[in-house]
């Protein structure tokens, strides 16, 4: 949807590791740097708020995403869903703002979009924070219907989690149905007596989730989830971004079991991480942002993470999102860099040449004010290549009073219809 300082030695194990890989390839002066555009003032979203969190869906089945975006605090959270004429956007407008009447403080996080119910309407499940773990909380979840109406029944569906100091959550598939099942990660340690567990729900048939224990129940924090087939076995695993270290997670029959060795996922502390082919061979390999750098590394053929391809010092490295943004095929890294010493820095955004080796720095604008928090690559407007919206309002573990813009980054020539 933010820490202990990385250990100095690893990230001059990283560096040394970057230049014997290579530097990041330069644009010479007949290669002009590609620029990328700020459209979000353009679509009218927001250019002073806070933020926390992004979730992407087509809300309304119309073959556009959507989106939801998540501000800090008491901030209403705000869902835009995309205008168009036919096959081109227009804009876009906001469907509906997620507001928390009956809590004092909502404090909301991390949301998800999905059908819980699997009757065509898109659903929102949002985790809420617990006042750094000093008191009771209630997670929302806006389930739709009828059409263009929410309503919040977590305390129906049981995925309220009062003591969880909620962080970011995911659909998983826990039993093999059409049902979405449910991560929810949550933030360590409450500073009372009561624990703040990672928790793994069964969706019952639509009806409400059931908590079960697979082995993942565990207080290890959630500063980034993400779900897929990591070892390609068919079933779902989970990649976690715990508050001191790195987490893959197997399934193995009706467990979760640790699984860096097997894949050499490093254990490094990370606030976000993604496991992606970046080279089109079909074997998995990982981009992961640490408080003081990026990092990439490829597979070998055996599918273990072996070669540390580039590395990228940052300042305060925070969100990392991993998308095709020159639409030549190739998925591309971007690293949001947050503030330090309150000084917000220069996010990086590398494009791939296709070999997930050769990495050369397109030009991205700064917001202005705020402090870089999370960042989400989708196709927005169906050109091709992925767009990246980026949230400057702080996030978790940064100053909450330094709000920013909310950016949509793009390397298209997409305009305002006259």
């Amino acid at each position: 949807m933010k820490v202990v300082p990385i250990v100095a030695a690893v990230v001059l194990a990283g560096l040394l590791a970057g230049l014997l890989a290579g530097a990041v390839a330069r644009p010479t002066s007949a290669q002009p740097e590609p620029v990328l555009r700020d459209i979000g003032p353009l679509l009218g979203l927001r250019q002073h708020e806070s933020s926390y969190a992004i979730a992407v869906a087509d809300v309304n089945a119309d073959g556009f995403e959507d989106f939801l975006i998540v501000h800090h605090g008491s901030r209403p959270s705000e869902l835009f869903v995309t205008d168009h004429d036919g096959d081109v956007p227009t804009g876009v407008h906001v469907a509906t703002r997620l507001v928390d009447t009956v809590h004092e403080r909502p404090d909301r996080h991390g949301c998800v979009i999905g059908d819980v119910n699997l009757d065509e309407l898109a659903d929102i499940f949002c985790t809420k924070g617990a006042q750094q773990g000093l008191a009771k909380k209630w997670n929302e979840l806006w389930m739709q219907g009828p059409e263009g109406a929410w309503a919040d029944e977590a305390a129906a569906y049981g995925v309220e989690d009062v003591w969880g100091r909620g962080r970011y959550p995911a659909w998983i598939d826990l039993n093999g149905d059409a049902y979405p099942d449910l991560f929810v990660g949550n933030d360590i340690p409450r500073r009372d007596e009561h624990t703040t567990e990672n928790q793994t729900y069964l969706n019952d048939a639509g009806e409400r989730f059931r908590e079960v224990d697979l082995g993942i129940s565990l207080e290890q924090g959630a500063n980034c989830v993400q779900v897929l087939d990591a070892d390609g076995d068919g079933h779902d695993d989970l990649l976690l971004c715990g508050r001191y270290e790195t987490f893959l997670y197997l399934r193995r029959g009706d467990r979760f079991v640790r699984g860096n060795d097997l894949l050499g996922v490093p254990t490094e502390q990370a606030l976000g991480a993604e496991l992606v082919d970046l080279n089109a061979d079909e074997r998995l390999d990982l981009v992961l942002v640490s408080p003081a750098l990026l990092q990439i590394r490829l597979a070998g053929s055996d599918g273990r993470l072996t070669a540390i391809a580039h590395t990228q010092p940052l300042g305060r490295g925070h969100g990392l999102a991993v998308g095709d943004v020159d639409g030549d095929g190739a998925p591309d890294v971007y690293a949001v860099d947050g503030c330090l010493d309150r000084v917000d820095g220069d996010d990086v955004l590398l494009l791939n040449d296709g070999t997930g080796r050769g990495w050369s720095r397109a030009e991205v604008p700064r917001p202005g004010d705020g402090c870089g928090d999370v960042a989400e690559a989708f196709d927005w407007d169906r050109d091709g290549a992925d767009e990246i919206l980026v949230l400057n309002g702080g996030g978790t573990s940064q100053p909450l009073d330094i709000d920013g813009p909310d950016q949509l980054l793009t390397l298209g020539d997409w305009q305002l219809p006259a």
